[in-house]
């Protein structure tokens, strides 16, 4: 909806240049939600202008704008006018419509115009040629038009349309074939001598329809009608001869999901257009501006010639949607125009079955075509009710059983449980082959899958003669009077007690009495046994449903059968279900690097060859009954598998949706896909990951840049949430992250700056230190900073930020100067003091920043063989520092010293990328974006043969081979499992841990999870109730949190 302001549309106009003897000036409009789906009923109006539209259903309006007179170029500014919304929150566009100059002001002006109707293939245009001149000598001596049709980037046709003297307006007939789909454009001129051409264009849209045909629909009348799961059908296909179809039955269910990518007419022929080298909807500044926005290339003898193009796409290309303003006038009648139709279709609609149980009186309330619509909605609606009521009472009568049975209940052997529930099938390829007619046809049996739900049966035509078609969907709904939704979680852990619910649903109009019973398997613990099943007795009131809930405990590993009956008191009706249940093990999936080995043959191999032997891993704390796994990675620049993780939604899924949760959280989940990106930009290798993938990560950070504003607080500052007090740390954060996002998106400087000017005037000491009053809550995301020197590490931190912010924010920030100098004399006066090797790594960073670290000496003292910074039981924050101090010695340019630095992160790295804590991945990738070469090994080529030795416990290694840049890698991993025991990591290890977890079971359980959604036949509400199962799921999974 266009009412709220999370649907706030987006306007796009198009204005063809203005003949100033034309007062009018037609302009179209159309507006997009933030989806990009057409927004209806939206006010529209022109600043300056009087009067509003609103939007057709397909989103366009036209104005017909009074354009001032003897103005060269008017600017038009359109915006919504939508009642509920503030002003601020309306969409607007900026155009400037320009007067068509004729040559050397001749006062000669052509117009095309064309009938307000809807083409379609066999239809006939009416063309206008309208010619404007105070000379009659120049409407005397025109002979005619010439006139050229283009479509698809190419001349169709060209042509000549006779012109009487005198005659101010000639009017020529176009006939529209299929040759014309999806759109045209008609380029018209004259010649007046001694050497002028008079010119103007019109761009027509033609209805998306197929060049052939194509139609899929039920074989008979009764395959036209609401099915049972499981029960056969028939199609009938009908198109072109010889073509080959393919067809799909997709559960509907997935659209409602998720439709932009469904496969339409509309969209092969939108990109079929994208070959429209044409750069406007019509016309152009002056005659050569006519033929250079239609794509055309003029040369003639007279020196009106068109600039030389060498791109396919236009110079300034002008923004537009395919929609013509005939269309746009004609929308307006075409619902008087095809009442009967309309009418029709209605009436088709009201028949329609509705698995909310509304009764006909309340769906007619959302019908917005009319009277007459629903008039045709009420009288079908209620006519195909009253026929399944008298259907549905003969059950009850006729079917009902003998009083001479004990059990008035079907028995559990006539019942066949529904299993198949698939998202979708029928992936099948047709060729029509009956002749002779150009039209052939084709029946197809079918059985349904055993989902209670509405398919919706896509065709895709080829034909040799024809080309592509896809046909209009054809719906088959799936349905039951009374049926069972089980509901499951994504997984469930082994040995746990877990409830699952069954929801029976009763579209009977009286009620009922159901027997429910849960089916006896072995590998669950239910109150189910071998010698009797476990069954309830419920009454289910008319046209509602009720859930049964049952507790089980898995006891085996894997797809367990989950089955469930039932079946209806004194009625020969059931209904049974058996999905599988995901049972995963108890403990936390863990991944354990054993060995990373540098790969260098020529210093350390024999011959030219380097071996390593690795050994197997310690599984003696797996769990039992658990499988696992080993694997070896080898990579030649370790930072690029970090930057494929943060942008590759397989290997990260929590970065291919809205980045959300807490304030913290979100910056947490962005961060990555900022520095990923600044990285693949300064190093030009978005080739290597897919270049059309850097438009979708800045999506990412528009996204996260959005939602971390919702905790931005009035005084600029930011907190995990709203209500909390505001953290120094976050805000320094958002500071260091928004500043550097901003070089990759809109960010308005005030988003940067205002967080500065609270950090300056709230949170620093005169003395330069700045404090902290509210921590954070993810410990993890602030890495070694938590219990180091906390005064030092603090001011070192937001000293960093606000040095990354001072170019945005030193003519915003007027104390921006004084506070850096005031934090880095604080850092300065107590540099020599510190004690710990990652506050020095941080602080010399810090001070190398603001050029007030002047020798290495201290930096270097502190660290362990120059190559790193470490410290005892803190292995991510080791590496964090080292990176903090890379930085540093890149900042003083010491490259040779550097070189050792980047070896040691290089070898830190594990298979998966990351490197365990948000602030060491910022630091390994913000090495990337700082100026200088640091040597690390000379090119070569290498070859690795791996072997494993099965008659002992070690793996032996040959050659690696492949063509590595600047230094190669290799890491053996130990098993993959299920760990019972936490204790045998050190606190330094929590965030490997974490981040392993996001690889591994997270990384499948997005693929997995989508699926188990579509496959829930439901309304969208039971997705999201699934939705919050799994969410728990991924909780436990990533654990470590």
């Amino acid at each position: 909806s266009a009412t709220t302001p999370s649907q706030c549309p987006f306007p796009h106009s198009t204005c063809p240049h203005n003949v100033p003897t034309f007062s009018r000036c037609p302009l179209q409009v159309y507006v997009t939600n933030p989806d990009g789906s057409p927004a209806p009923r939206v006010t529209v109006q022109a600043d300056g202008f009087q009067g509003q539209v609103s939007t057709q259903r397909d989103g366009t309006a036209r104005l017909v704008l009074n354009m001032p007179a003897n103005k060269d170029s008017v600017p038009i500014t359109v915006r919504t006018a939508q009642a509920g919304l503030p002003p601020e929150r309306q969409a607007s566009r900026q155009m400037t419509a320009e007067a068509y100059r004729s040559q050397a002001g001749s006062g000669n002006y052509l117009h095309l115009a064309v009938a307000a109707t809807e083409l379609q293939p066999g239809d006939n245009l009416a063309v206008n040629f309208h010619l404007k001149t105070s000379n009659n000598d120049v409407r005397n001596s025109v002979p005619f038009f010439t006139y050229l049709i283009m479509t698809k980037g190419r001349i169709l046709r060209a042509g000549r349309q006779r012109h009487e003297a005198g005659q101010s307006l000639v009017t020529m007939t176009l006939p529209v074939t299929a040759e014309l789909i999806p759109s045209f454009r008609i380029v018209a001129y004259y010649y007046v001598l001694p050497g002028e051409i008079v010119a103007d264009s019109v761009w027509v849209d033609v209805k998306d329809t197929c060049m052939g045909s194509l139609v899929v629909k039920g074989a008979m009348e009764a395959d036209n009608r609401v099915h049972e799961p499981g029960t056969p059908m028939r199609l009938r296909i009908e198109g072109d001869h010889k073509a080959h179809v393919g067809l799909v039955a997709v559960d509907k269910g997935v659209f409602v999901l998720n439709k932009k990518n469904k496969l339409t007419q509309t969209r092969v022929w939108d990109t079929v257009e994208r070959s429209d080298i044409g750069c406007t909807a019509g016309s152009g500044r002056d005659n050569v501006g006519v033929f250079a926005d239609a794509g055309l290339s003029l040369a003639t003898s007279v020196k009106v010639t068109t600039p030389q193009r060498s791109e396919v796409q236009c110079p300034q290309p002008a923004k537009r949607k395919r929609r013509s303003l005939a269309l746009a006038e004609y929308k307006g009648t075409k619902a008087a125009e095809y009442s009967d139709k309309l009418e029709r279709k209605c009436c088709e609609d009201g028949m329609k079955d509705n698995p909310m149980g509304h009764s006909c009186e309340r769906r007619s309330e959302y019908i917005q075509e009319g009277e007459s619509c629903v008039r045709a909605f009420l009288d079908c609606c209620r006519y195909i009710k009253a026929k399944r009521d008298r259907q549905n009472l003969s059950p009850s009568t006729g079917l009902a059983r003998s009083h001479e049975d004990d059990d008035p209940f079907l028995e559990d052997s006539d019942i066949v449980s529904r299993t198949l529930f698939p998202e979708s099938w029928l992936w099948q390829v047709e060729q029509l082959t009956e002749p002779p007619n150009e039209v052939s046809a084709k029946t197809l049996p079918v059985y349904l899958q055993d989902s209670i739900t509405t398919w919706e049966v896509l065709a895709v035509s080829l034909s040799p003669t024809k080309g592509l078609c896809v046909a209009t969907p054809y719906e088959i709904t799936v349905m039951k009077q009374f049926f069972i939704d089980l509901r499951l979680p994504y997984s469930v852990v082994r040995n746990e007690q877990v409830e699952i619910r069954a929801i029976l649903y009763n579209y009977w109009l009286h009620d009922i009495t159901v027997r429910v019973e849960l089916v006896y398997n072995p590998d669950l613990c239910s109150p189910s046994t071998p010698k009797r099943r476990f069954q309830q007795v419920v009454r289910i009131k008319a046209e509602s449903s009720r859930t049964v809930p049952f507790v089980i405990v898995p006891l085996k590993l894997g797809q367990l059968d989950v089955e469930v009956k039932a079946s209806v008191r004194d009625q020969y009706v059931g209904d049974g279900v058996k999905k599988k249940l995901r049972v995963v093990p108890e403990g936390m999936r863990l991944e354990k690097t054993v060995k990373i080995v540098e790969l260098d043959p020529q210093n350390k191999g024999v011959k030219g060859v380097q071996e390593e032997q690795v050994k197997a891993a310690d599984l003696s704390d797996i769990v039992p009954n658990t499988e696992s796994e080993t694997k070896v990675s080898i990579q030649g620049n370790p930072v690029s598998i970090m930057v494929e993780k943060a942008i590759d939604g397989a290997k990260l899924k929590h970065l291919i949706v809205t980045p959300s949760g807490c304030g913290e959280q979100n910056m947490i989940s962005m961060t990555p896909t900022v520095i990923a990106v600044h990285y693949l930009d300064n190093t030009g290798q978005w080739e290597n990951f897919g270049i059309d993938r850097r438009a979708g990560a800045i999506e990412l950070i528009k996204k996260g840049y959005t939602q971390q504003l919702a905790f931005r607080k009035p005084d600029s500052s930011y907190a995990a949430f709203i209500n909390r007090p505001s953290s120094t740390w976050l805000t320094a954060y958002v500071v260091k992250v928004f500043a550097m996002a901003r070089k990759l998106t809109d960010i308005e400087h005030g988003e940067i700056c205002g967080p500065i000017k609270w950090l300056i005037l709230n949170k620093q000491k005169p003395d330069g230190v700045f404090q902290e009053d509210a921590p954070v809550i993810h410990k993890e995301m602030v890495g070694g900073y938590q219990g180091a020197e906390p005064e030092v590490s603090l001011t070192a931190f937001v000293l960093i930020a606000l040095e990354e912010a001072r170019d945005t924010c030193k003519d915003h920030v007027n104390s921006l100067d004084d506070s850096i100098n005031k934090a880095a004399g604080f850092l300065a006066r107590r540099y020599e003091q510190l004690a710990r090797p990652y506050t020095v790594a941080l602080a010399s960073y810090a001070l190398a920043l603001a050029g007030k670290l002047q020798s290495e000496r201290i930096l270097m003292r502190f660290s362990k063989g120059g190559a790193s910074w470490e410290e005892r039981n803190a292995h991510t924050y080791n590496i964090e520092g080292t990176s903090y101090a890379l930085l540093a010695l890149v900042q003083m340019k010491k490259s040779k010293l550097a070189g050792p630095v980047v070896r040691w992160l290089a070898q830190q790295n594990y298979y998966g990328g990351g490197y365990g804590s948000t602030q060491v991945g910022h630091g390994c990738f913000k090495r990337q974006e700082e100026p200088g070469d640091i040597t690390v090994n000379q090119r070569m080529d290498r070859a690795c043969e791996p072997g494993v030795d099965f008659g002992g416990t070690w793996g032996q290694w040959g050659q690696l081979w492949g063509h590595w840049g600047q230094w190669g890698q290799w890491a053996y991993w130990g098993q993959w499992g299920h760990w019972g025991q936490w204790g045998q990591w050190d606190d330094g290890e929590n965030g490997d841990i974490r981040d392993v977890g996001d690889n591994g079971d997270n990384g499948d359980t997005g693929d997995i999870r989508d699926v188990g959604d579509n496959g829930d036949i439901g309304d969208t509400g039971d997705n999201r109730g699934n939705g919050d199962i799994r969410d728990v799921g991924d909780n436990g999974d990533t654990g470590g949190q």
